[in-house]
């Protein structure tokens, strides 16, 4: 087995674990470098056979993050390594090193402050697809930072919930500029369209609790920027769930 494909076999035995940051675990692999290292010393559990370590390496600022599942990591590299004649797993290394060169570009940051900012800076670096779902958007700023980009060719689809302050007193009609659905979420508890994300390139996540409204700057509030092509590819399907749920109403 080649080292790249021992770390996707990581990769793909986490995917499938019942781990409650498994999430957090497997883009923090993706930008790490495994390497094997075999040492002289007999395991004495087998016969014959000597110790090897995995070296996982990872860039220096991000070795804080890995550590804190240097216990899990450790089980999963034993439960992956193949059996074979001459080596025995005998343990994990965790040490600082530089990106892969086929490493994606993986990061989160959350924000408490100048979420608004924030929000336009990321529509504006933005360069084919925005996708929102927003349970309240009358936000003119960021309307006119999404007219801007439509004006650019990007494609940009809306879904927010069907409710009165949806509809009245907003300085604009988001029909008509852009592919928008209103969603009705039917049941006995008039329940709402809560979510609040929005999907830049399907690679870029904007999540958190800050709807898309001025009032929510002087709020408490929190956004996430996740620069994750998996953690995209989730709000994806989420939103094309919405979307077939807004278009058969």
């Amino acid at each position: 087995m080649t080292e790249k494909q021992y770390k996707d076999l990581m990769i793909a035995t986490i995917k499938m674990s019942q781990h409650e940051e498994k999430n957090q675990i497997i883009s923090l692999l993706k930008i790490v470098t495994v390497s094997f290292q075999k040492d002289f010393a007999f395991t004495y559990h087998l016969p014959d056979h000597r110790e090897e370590y995995i070296i996982i390496s990872i860039i220096p600022e991000k070795m804080p993050d890995l550590k804190k599942y240097e216990e899990y990591l450790d089980k999963v590299c034993a439960e992956v390594y193949p059996t074979n004649d001459k080596y025995e797993y005998w343990g994990l290394v965790i040490k600082p090193g530089i990106l892969p060169a086929d490493a994606e570009d993986v990061s989160q940051e959350i924000h408490f402050e100048h979420i608004q900012a924030e929000i336009i800076e990321e529509i504006r670096n933005a360069k084919y697809v925005i996708w929102i779902a927003m349970a309240w958007f009358t936000n003119a700023s960021i309307y006119a930072e999404l007219l801007k980009k439509k004006k650019q060719g990007l494609d940009i689809v809306i879904i927010i919930d069907d409710n009165d302050r949806n509809r009245n007193n907003v300085p604009f009609v988001l029909e008509d500029n852009f592919e928008t659905y209103r969603i009705e979420i039917k049941s006995q508890y008039k329940n709402i369209m809560h979510d609040k994300f929005c999907i830049i390139d399907l690679k870029t996540v904007l999540h958190g609790t800050f709807n898309w409204t001025v009032a929510a700057n002087y709020n408490k509030e929190t956004v996430s920027i996740d620069r994750n092509r998996e953690t995209a590819e989730s709000f994806a399907n989420e939103f094309l769930k919405l979307k077939r749920i807004a278009i058969r109403q």
